[in-house]
């Protein structure tokens, strides 16, 4: 073995351990309710703070759409998500554990062009409605509500399917739909610019908040220190900064009673 080769082999054996052999990052996906750009403005410092509250390092990922994302979870690909209540349940199912949950409600806003002559969801016969991804529990609430007022896609109103709430919510701007169903909390977060260009019309039943689920290979260990630090989140400084920009009010514990509420809501997977 020549000198150089003996003397690199002899730095690798004096480098700490934590360099030989760095931990590979835990994975938390996000499921993509907005851009993927906004998403990474919103929950970067959320991932920020599960690094520094686990001391191991964290990538921040999420999907190009909801039946993508559905995917990779089923498939193990996410350590911990954050995802739509239902997608949570979902998730438990296939071996996923509860860590938390966001204590603001996932809501549905119908919303039309301020010069507009729909005024409330009976005016809807004949007109365009884009809603997100129909396996979204906005998309599941309207749909059940518009039929209650015997509105019903492809008999006497059409329902066109956006990428992402936010595509959804700016369908009645661009002149590609009469209404838009959007999340209540990116209605509240969008701009006076646009938002006055625009009004409200109706709202879909409250659902419960974003659930974060831990798969089963992370250690339980990790998955207690982690659901603690949670819940302490929002008494941080950077808690408070994140809940005001994402409008998620803190995080709780996540109740069998919100399981049992979200059932139904899973069946468009189950059944299929």
């Amino acid at each position: 073995m020549s000198f150089l080769r003996c003397c690199m082999w002899g730095l690798i054996f004096l480098l700490p351990a934590s360099e030989l052999a760095a931990p590979s990052p835990y994975v938390f996906g996000i499921f993509p309710y907005v851009t993927t750009s906004q998403l990474i403005r919103f929950h970067k410092p959320l991932a920020d703070y599960f690094e520094t509250s686990l001391q191991h390092p964290v990538t921040l990922v999420t999907a190009p759409d909801f039946h993508t994302f559905v995917n990779r979870t089923r498939k193990g690909q996410y350590d911990f998500i954050m995802t739509a209540p239902h997608l949570g349940l979902l998730a438990e199912k296939q071996g996923y554990r509860r860590v938390a949950m966001s204590q603001h409600t996932v809501q549905g806003i119908y919303i039309t062009r301020r010069d507009s002559g729909i005024r409330a969801l009976d005016d809807l016969r004949g007109k365009v409605i884009t809603m997100a991804a129909r396996e979204a529990i906005i998309f599941q609430t309207a749909e059940q509500q518009m039929r209650q007022h015997g509105l019903v896609d492809g008999e006497n109103i059409t329902i066109r399917v956006a990428r992402t709430h936010n595509n959804a919510m700016f369908a009645p701007l661009r002149g590609e739909a009469d209404v838009a169903v959007t999340g209540i909390l990116l209605w509240r977060k969008l701009g006076h610019a646009n938002r006055d260009r625009m009004r409200e019309i109706g709202r879909t039943p409250p659902a419960p908040g974003f659930l974060l689920m831990a798969h089963s290979r992370v250690p339980e260990e990790v998955v207690k220190r982690l659901r603690q630090a949670l819940l302490d989140f929002a008494h941080t400084p950077q808690g408070e900064a994140y809940f005001h920009v994402t409008g998620l009010r803190g995080f709780q514990p996540i109740s069998d009673a919100t399981m049992q509420w979200l059932a139904p809501y899973i069946r468009i997977y189950t059944r299929q």
